[in-house]
């Protein structure tokens, strides 16, 4: 006992030492490196405006009502007086929907429309003002950081699959550009907060379940020690899908830790695994299949086997130092990602992929007041490298013949940025400028039909300049100019429209200029936000597909694009009981200058992208805790190819869910209940922009009820026996 008590009163001397060690190194840190900042604040400045003028040639609630710190912008702020278009959700620990993808808890977001959430194979696709409507699977152009630590791949390339939707606690989306403070990322950035602190250790067991024999388990527990909080999850779900060849399956283990070495000074682990065996792509329609046999798949993807099968793991690790008047955050991390997958065509038709990425950052900021001016200052890098090896080979219908690429790509990035915030009087200033270096490389494997290696340079500048006016107590107008870029992906690289390996080598990097306008107003009991905005982009990635390999995605650079479009934001509180939510968005996005198979193009529209979307939501709550909220979600027309010829029908979409809190002794018993589209509407779940044959739909569900309820367990005897219940 003695030996027990001396080395453990060891450690935490040990520990505390070291707390106040980097304490004092910290501070010394911040006094010499941000004197010199100051020293050069001003030419910072004036680097910022020239380099601008230059380039000018409950169910889920919206959080309002309170005053609200955001963290996307890596500074505590208030939600309103940020010249940015920013929007922040809470979500309840009882989150009473189906939980089957991120698009659930977003959808109500203003600027943000989402496809794909019910093919596994391809993912949840996301857009942001257009950016990242072109993606054939995954998430473009938007940078997706959870927890302070990108999941985005430093190419730009995000999946969901490793999100533990379970554990989300806040959401924050930044609309528009954000390269300033993230780099490749044009279209925004969606900044995921999971669990992080709690009263008490608790175990949670949940169980959901819809039609199509959608099933999910999980478990989720959070432990409490004198100078640190556990969390541990486990997920496993699996279902049949609604339509042919659409069978998924997928375990998830997130863990997550923070270590107090202070008050000031704290210690943050990550570590997560998504391990997918099976995930089906149904594939693309033609409006006659999709009207009159929406559940049936693709021929050609039956014949082939399309789908997927994935193992992603994550580790990261970050220190942030905070006593008031500087911070100081940095992170690593480390991540692997091994996806095979069953295109449907022949050649190149089976891809085996073995991707590796890491990176490294940091970020200092500095307050201080100086008369009747508030200063922040803020100084920060990243390096990030991510290395592909991209095995192809021919698709036998569903075997595996003889190899018809092999190389390894790679993709290095480092960025380097500084911001400076300033309040005076009623206005806030924001401005910043960052560079960042991007080297691509490809190096051929397989040679037997010649050497395609080579290298890509793609460097850019990012800068932003805002003002936000208080015009009322709880109002603010707000302007903000800004420039972003974003580059292809190492797949969009390698997706060689001439049947040869290494890049193809026509792509650029794709620019935006962009400007944010706008009217932000908050009471007790209502809050209201209308933003406009104006996009001018260069070098816009197009998707499209060719006849030599149907349902393989090319891509190709468009001449320019120019975006409008407002978005309206409405939420009040109207009784004790009752609450409501209202999104509009209004979208006018056009090609300026584009020709492509000898067709003058200027003026269409941009496809895949609806000209009206939006969202309205009526929530009850009585004071039980019961809870019934019924939504109504609307995409309007759009079009599916870049000629126009194709429009797809707009829709309404009705959900409505039940949540009924129960207790049982100091056991909490949480049983939910719900209706996706309500009134059974035929509606197109994904477009597929430009495919070949017309096969632009992706039929989604009919009407689709789920239930689920969740047991909080506060002792070891009801554990036991809840998971005997769950295994049985």
């Amino acid at each position: 006992m003695f030996k027990y008590n001396s080395t453990n009163l060891t450690f935490q001397f040990t520990l505390k030492w070291i707390g106040l060690w980097l304490e004092r190194v910290l501070s010394l840190l911040a006094e010499g490196f941000f004197g010199l900042i100051m020293k050069m604040k001003k030419l910072f400045i004036l680097i910022i405006l020239s380099n601008f003028l230059v380039a000018q040639k409950d169910s889920l609630q919206i959080v309002k009502l309170d005053e609200i710190e955001i963290k996307s912008i890596k500074s505590s702020s208030i939600l309103e007086s940020v010249p940015l278009s920013i929007t922040k959700i809470k979500v309840p620990r009882l989150w009473s929907k189906q939980q089957l993808s991120l698009q659930e808890y977003i959808n109500s977001i203003p600027g943000v429309v989402t496809f794909n959430a019910n093919n596994f194979a391809q993912d949840l696709r996301i857009s942001i003002r257009g950016f990242g409507a072109r993606s054939a699977f995954g998430i473009r152009g938007i940078k997706i950081i959870i927890d302070g630590i990108p999941e985005t791949t430093p190419d730009g390339q995000g999946q969901l699959d490793n999100l533990p939707l379970e554990l989300i606690k806040n959401i924050e989306v930044v609309r528009g550009s954000s390269s300033l403070r993230y780099g490749n990322a044009a279209g925004g950035v969606i900044f995921v907060e999971t669990l992080n602190k709690i009263d008490n250790n608790f175990h949670e067991l949940g169980l959901r379940g819809a039609q199509n024999n959608y099933k999910q388990t999980y478990y989720t527990s959070g432990l409490k020690f004198k100078k640190s909080q556990w969390f541990l999850h486990l997920n496993h779900q699996d279902g049949e899908g609604f339509r042919e060849n659409s069978k998924f399956e997928s375990t998830q283990l997130n863990v997550k830790g923070n270590y107090f070495l202070s008050n000031k000074i704290k210690l943050g682990f990550q570590f997560n695994s998504t391990n997918s065996p099976l995930a089906e792509d149904p594939g693309g329609q033609n409006f006659e299949s999709y009207r009159n046999t929406p559940s049936k798949a693709r021929d050609r993807n039956v014949l082939f086997k399309s789908g997927e099968k994935i193992n992603h793991v994550k580790s990261a690790i970050n220190i942030t130092y905070d006593n008031g008047n500087f911070l100081f955050n940095s992170y690593s991390f480390v991540s692997n990602r091994t996806f095979y997958a069953k295109l449907p065509f022949n050649f190149g038709g089976i891809v085996n992929l073995n991707r590796n990425y890491y990176g490294h950052g940091s970020y200092f900021t500095k307050k201080n007041q100086r008369n009747n001016m508030r200063f922040a200052t803020q100084i920060g890098y990243e390096f990030t490298n991510q290395s592909d090896k991209r095995k192809r080979y021919k698709n036998n219908e569903g075997d595996k013949g003889e190899k018809t690429l092999g190389q390894i790509e790679s993709f290095e990035s480092f960025g380097i940025y500084f911001i400076e915030n300033i309040s005076f009087g009623r206005f806030k200033l924001n401005g910043g400028i960052r560079w960042d270096n991007n080297l691509l490389k490809v190096s051929d494997n397989f040679i037997s039909n010649g050497d395609d290696s080579g290298n890509i340079k793609l460097s850019a500048w990012s800068n932003e300049i805002g003002l936000s006016y208080k015009l009322l107590e709880k109002s603010y107008l707000f302007v903000n100019l800004s420039r972003s870029y974003e580059t292809p992906t190492l797949s969009e690289l390698s997706a060689n429209p001439f049947g040869q390996g290494g890049f193809n080598d026509l792509l650029n990097i794709q620019k935006a200029k962009n400007f944010d306008f706008g009217l932000k107003f908050r009471s007790e009991s209502t809050s209201f936000s209308v933003i406009g905005f104006i996009v001018n982009t260069e070098n816009d990635l197009v998707p499209y597909e060719i006849e030599e390999f149907p349902g393989r995605t090319f891509y190709q650079n468009a001449g320019k694009t120019l975006r409008k479009g407002i978005e309206i934001d409405f939420n009040h509180r109207i009784n004790k009981n009752f609450s409501t939510t209202v999104v509009y968005n209004y979208t006018n996005f056009k090609y300026g200058e584009y020709i492509s198979d000898n067709l003058n193009l200027e003026g269409n529209y941009l496809p895949g992208i609806p000209t009206r979307f939006g969202n309205f939501e009526l929530k009850y709550k009585n004071s039980k805790k019961i809870i019934v909220t019924y939504s109504r979600n609307y995409r309007g027309n759009l079009y599916a190819n870049d000629t126009n010829t194709e429009k797809i029908s707009s829709f309404w979409r009705d959900d409505i869910n039940f949540s009924i809190p129960l207790k049982i002794g100091k056991n909490n018993l949480d049983f939910f209940l719900g209706c996706n589209n309500i009134f059974d509407k035929l509606y197109s779940d994904n477009v597929r922009i430009n495919a070949f044959g017309n096969r632009f739909y992706e039929a989604a569900p009919g009407r689709i009820f789920f239930t689920g309820l969740k047991i909080l367990i506060w002792n070891l005897f009801f554990y036991f026996l809840g998971v005997s219940f769950y295994l049985a």
